[in-house]
């Protein structure tokens, strides 16, 4: 894996690959299949025995009961997600679709070392679009009686963990990790689970641990580990460190920061993802991979949407779609925009009203998709206009519209772009439908 930079290229597998096993609390056997998706789609979770869709963010979470337990379509929940997330961004993995015919992922041996070995095996397809890392741009603390979380700004990922338990050994671990060159599969992947063994029937009384044993997990007595030996002589601020670089990968977005935690587990690396997502990303209206039903689109599929073409066909990709309710998509914005050659000559800038014509291309998208109105539309009225960064060559538009109203022909959206997380440019934009037949009005 090649060290991380902000223009390294989005990643996902050459093949795809499908292993099982047994989960760790349920007791119930699962199919993993992992296969390959487009530049910009993320990393995306499926029950395939629901048919629905889990998507991935922090605001999803919906218990931390001795894992990471997701919510989603149907109401269909994955269970102890976290050492497999961990992989995917150890790994640099960007873009996958993982589906799942039951509940909660495999434990396989409690680490993340058999999923490396899935992943290698796989090969690393790299693609088209960079990498659009979520930033942390200042410092930011969280605690929780004696449990202290804070991000700073870094280049790259950068944990700092620090672990306490009333074990002989285990008081006071401290492990730092920068997600490097190999540095994932050498340091944190052969990691194991863990819990202690005065908490065994406790745990079984809660209906959990169905499926543990001690091949699974290091169980820790008073005198020591029952199951050893350890892989490291601090294999438990290692695991504890790849559960963390689990839980932020909630993100679905490589994270910028240094992360010091003191005392945490999954509850507490959960607030701290949300809290970043909200301060850092776009708030939790808009939090990376919210649920979406609908078709997702393609270059193809948009051009059979919408009648624009080169030069002026101002969408990419199409992430997430409600017909006449709300789209997300995107502009990947290049050197070779015939626009730049005038605007300006030695400071190339997207021009803002660019930014408005792309946002109301991907309300056409929205307003159209279904079949239900005309196939073509006119821009008929902007409000509010904000522009509040510049747009330059290699910036990737996140282009996000709500459908505020749709009566007869007239249709009223609100658009917002984002560049790296951070608004760029937003407004209020009226559309007049066209009907190929005749009917609906211009402007």
């Amino acid at each position: 894996m090649a060290k991380e930079t902000a223009y390294r290229p989005q990643r996902t597998i050459r093949r795809p690959f499908d292993f099982e096993g047994t989960g760790l609390h349920t007791g119930k056997k699962c199919h993993v299949k992992v296969s390959p998706l487009p530049a910009g789609s993320g990393i995306r979770f499926y029950r395939s025995d629901m048919g629905a869709e889990i998507p991935l963010s922090p605001h999803r979470v919906t218990s931390t009961t001795r894992g990471t337990t997701l919510t989603g379509e149907k109401d269909a929940k994955i269970y102890t997600v976290e050492h497999f997330l961990a992989t995917v961004q150890g790994v640099g993995m960007d873009n996958l679709k993982i589906e799942m015919d039951s509940e909660e992922m495999p434990i396989l041996d409690g680490s993340s070392a058999r999923f490396c070995e899935l992943f290698q095996e796989a090969g690393v397809q790299e693609q088209e679009s960079p990498v659009n890392p979520l930033k942390v741009t200042e410092s930011m603390e969280l605690a929780f009686g004696d449990v202290h979380l804070k991000v700073e700004p870094a280049e790259g990922l950068h944990l700092d963990v620090t672990t306490s338990f009333p074990y002989p050994g285990l008081e006071n671990q401290r492990r730092s990790f920068h997600l490097a060159d190999k540095s994932f599969e050498r340091e944190l992947a052969f990691a194991r689970t863990f819990c202690f063994e005065e908490e065994v029937e406790q745990l079984r009384k809660e209906g959990l641990i169905k499926g543990g044993s001690l091949d699974c997990a290091l169980v820790i007595g008073k005198k020591g580990v029952l199951n050893g030996p350890l892989r490291f002589e601090d294999e438990i601020v290692r695991h504890k460190t790849l559960d963390l670089l689990g839980d932020l990968m909630l993100l679905n977005r490589p994270l910028w920061a240094k992360v010091t935690v003191k005392k945490a587990g999954h509850r507490y690396h959960v607030e701290l993802a949300k809290a970043i997502w909200d301060k850092f990303g776009k708030g939790p209206a808009t939090s990376p991979g919210t649920l979406k039903g609908g078709p997702k689109m393609d270059i193809n599929g948009i051009m059979n949407t919408l009648p624009h073409r080169y030069p002026f066909l101002m969408v990419d990709r199409v992430l997430e779609l409600e017909p006449e309710k709300r789209i997300v998509a995107i502009k990947n914005v290049t050197a070779n925009e015939p626009f730049f050659q005038g605007h300006f000559p030695g400071n190339p800038v997207m021009p803002g009203v660019l930014v408005i014509e792309a946002l109301a291309q991907v309300g056409g998208i929205a307003l159209i998709s279904n079949g239900k109105v005309g196939k073509t539309f006119y821009l008929s009225g902007v409000d509010g206009a904000r522009f509040r960064k510049p747009i330059l060559p290699g910036d990737q538009l996140r282009l996000e519209v709500d459908i505020l109203s749709l009566r007869s022909t007239i249709a009223k959206m609100a658009g917002k772009a984002f560049v790296d997380g951070k608004l760029a440019v937003e407004a209020e934009i009226m559309c007049s439908v066209f009907d190929p037949n005749g009917k609906g009005t211009g402007a």
